[in-house]
Order: structure tokens, then C-alpha cells, then sequence
């Protein structure tokens, strides 16, 4: 890829991961890429492609990150240990620097109507990945069966997503996040009678 492409995409997904779609402006994307903001226009159209782009390379590198960390488990690991390091390996990923993924996350919401459902088309194939490891558990008996998969793998997403838009370093690290977002899905909030 472009050298000077690269480096307009990764300020733009640093732009866009810490003051969203709105806050996000050309000039300020340019000045971090160590251009002038007509020399973007060279390389895209807009800035809905530019914005496009970095959330498509977002869900790619975070789905390829996941999908690594899970799959070198090997088929002998159990899928509920193959689903609580997809929730640590999501979580790792969005707090410690990637800014695409995060940015995926904090604006999705914003994007205008047309992009979000390119992005959505896209998004499907991480969206399966999540799905097929919750049903693997149910099929191995160790969770509900009485949830439906993809629901679970729904509010499971924007649960660890949400995380990318108010994490600030301090108290907890981001691995200690996960840890707790892992006991949280895997075992509940409410203590058993």
C-alpha cells in the first residue's frame, strides 16, 4: 500500500477513536499524516470513504486478531475456554493501541445510514465467528440452551465494544477488564441459590 495512504488511514482511525465521526475533521487528520488537508483528497474522494476504509480495515484486523488467539488453541481447548479468549483477545485489542478497531467501535453508531449498512455487510462475517463460538458452548451442554445464539452474540459485542468508549487507564488494566468481562458473560452477575 501507499506509504502516504497508510499514514492518512492511521491518523484518521486515531482521529476518529478519540473524537468520534463529528470531532474528526479533515485538517486535523492531515496534520497528524504530515500533509496539507487538500493532498487527502488525492488519495480519497471524502471523508465518508475515508471514514469507510478505516472501518472496514478495523473490523479485518480485529476479526484476523481474534480468530489468531482463539484458533491456536487447537481443537482440544473446550469452547467455553475458545469463547473466554475471544472476549479476552477483543478487549486486549481495543484498549492496548489499535486504533481501527476502536474507532469501529466509537462511531459506528454515527455513520450515516448508507455506510453503516456497508459496514454491517462486512461486519457479518465477525459477527458469525462470535455466533458460531457461543453455539459451540451450548451444543457442549456448558451453557443456555434456551438463549438464542445470536442474541447472545449481539449483546456480547456492543458489551465489549462499549468498553473502547469510556476505558481510561487508571484503576484497572485493560487485562483485568477482560478477565472480568470474561467471568461476567461466562458465569453471570447474580450469585446462584
Amino acid at each position: 500500500m501507499d506509504p502516504s495512504r497508510t499514514r492518512i488511514l492511521d491518523a484518521a482511525a486515531r482521529q476518529l477513536r478519540q473524537r468520534g465521526l463529528a470531532g474528526a475533521k479533515l485538517a486535523d487528520i492531515a496534520k497528524l499524516a504530515g500533509m496539507l488537508a487538500p493532498s487527502l483528497y488525492h488519495h480519497f474522494p471524502s471523508k465518508d470513504h475515508l471514514v469507510e476504509e478505516v472501518m472496514m480495515e478495523g473490523i479485518y484486523r480485529n476479526t484476523r486478531f481474534i480468530v489468531s488467539k482463539v484458533e491456536v488453541l487447537g481443537q482440544g481447548a473446550s469452547p467455553l475456554d475458545r469463547l473466554r479468549v475471544a472476549i479476552k483477545s477483543h478487549i486486549d485489542y481495543l484498549l492496548t493501541g489499535d486504533d481501527y478497531s476502536s474507532a469501529v467501535a466509537r462511531v459506528f453508531d454515527d455513520l450515516p445510514d448508507d455506510m453503516r449498512r456497508r459496514v454491517l455487510a462486512a461486519y457479518s462475517s465477525f459477527d458469525n465467528y462470535w455466533r458460531d463460538l457461543i453455539a459451540e458452548v451450548q451444543r457442549d451442554g456448558t451453557a443456555n440452551t434456551d438463549l438464542d445464539a445470536t442474541v447472545v452474540g449481539k449483546f456480547l459485542i456492543a458489551m465489549l465494544n462499549s468498553c473502547a468508549s469510556w476505558y481510561r487507564p487508571g484503576k484497572l488494566t485493560p487485562a483485568q477488564i477482560a478477565d472480568q468481562a470474561a467471568e461476567l458473560v461466562i458465569y453471570g452477575f447474580a450469585k446462584r441459590a
